[in-house]
């Protein structure tokens, strides 16, 4: 697949960016349906909090569902097993209401309709020139089998045509259904959140890593030769879920690391802030060991 510069070609065409991902997705006509969500439709149809109907009612401009892949309107084939359903993904466009403020709230708008579409979902958001990705690992409610619920919510930094990073450019040239599998529903849909799991990943060795090599990207600016160390084969074969893992212990010890800091800042006890820096060392040894793990040394 050709590489494009989206940021270019937004300036070429004076298109906006999530009319430029929706055309590189490279969706057939058949899958379209263009279905407009009212905000009424899913206050009415939902048992909603009143944060949630605020939610709707404050921040969303517009949803659409935009369109839909399934058997009877892209041939690959169903995946249902006792814990997982993947009969269907669907594709929404959302467009935010033009408010600087409602930019802060894009992940309760991603968490709550993931929650209310019963289907795997490609979530694509607009606020002015800005987008935002989103996907759901969901599991079958094992107290009700006739319910999904959410594993894990996979979401993009908002993007901006004018300042995409390289790694950026890289993700989203390779978020296309050209570049997953067609084995299946499941196997389709963990492509993509692969995508996602590799655009984190990218800020963190400064590299995009694609079972596409050819949309995969080096940067030379990558800190302590990170990006050098890392083995792209054994990220590949690493599962989803383990990468998820990795990726969210990361910044449970990252969050960890920092409060500690700054707590080693603040205090005049020179005995207490010895006994900080301490926790401080095991911490980053903690860090570097799974940084380690997902380059594939460990």
């Amino acid at each position: 697949m050709e590489y494009k510069n989206f940021n270019a070609i937004g300036e070429e065409k004076n298109q906006s960016l999530i009319d430029m991902v929706f055309d590189h997705l490279a969706l057939p006509d058949s899958t379209f349906l263009g279905t407009r969500i009212t905000k009424k439709m899913l206050i009415d149809n939902n048992e909603l909090s009143s944060a949630d109907k605020k939610l709707v009612t404050d921040v969303i401009q517009s949803v659409e569902w935009q369109n839909t892949l399934k058997p009877e309107t892209l041939n690959i084939p169903v995946y249902v097993t006792e814990t997982v359903e993947y009969i269907e993904v669907a594709v929404i466009r959302v467009v935010l209401k033009t408010d600087g403020k409602q930019k802060g709230k894009l992940n309760k708008i991603n968490k709550l309709l993931h929650s209310l579409i019963p289907y795997p979902v490609i979530l694509l958001v607009k606020q002015e020139d800005e987008l935002a990705i989103s996907l759901a690992d969901k599991r079958i409610n094992q107290a009700d089998k006739s319910k999904l619920v959410i594993e894990h919510i996979y979401s993009s930094d908002w993007l901006f045509t004018k300042n995409l990073t390289e790694n950026e450019n890289y993700f989203l040239n390779d978020f296309s259904l050209k570049n997953t599998s067609s084995i299946n529903y499941f196997e389709l849909y963990h492509d993509f959140i692969s995508m996602m799991l590799s655009l984190e990943t990218s800020k963190i060795f400064g590299r995009y890593i694609s079972k596409n090599q050819n949309n995969s990207k080096s940067i030379s600016g990558a800190s302590d030769g990170q990006s050098d160390n890392l083995d792209c084969s054994v990220f590949i074969e690493k599962t989803n879920e383990d990468k998820t893992y990795l990726l969210r212990e990361l910044g449970a010890l990252e969050t960890e690391l920092a409060s500690i800091r700054n707590k080693i800042k603040k205090e005049t006890q020179m005995n207490i802030k010895m006994q900080l820096n301490v926790e401080a060392k095991i911490i980053k040894d903690s860090i570097g060991q799974l940084k380690r793990s997902l380059q594939g040394q460990g």
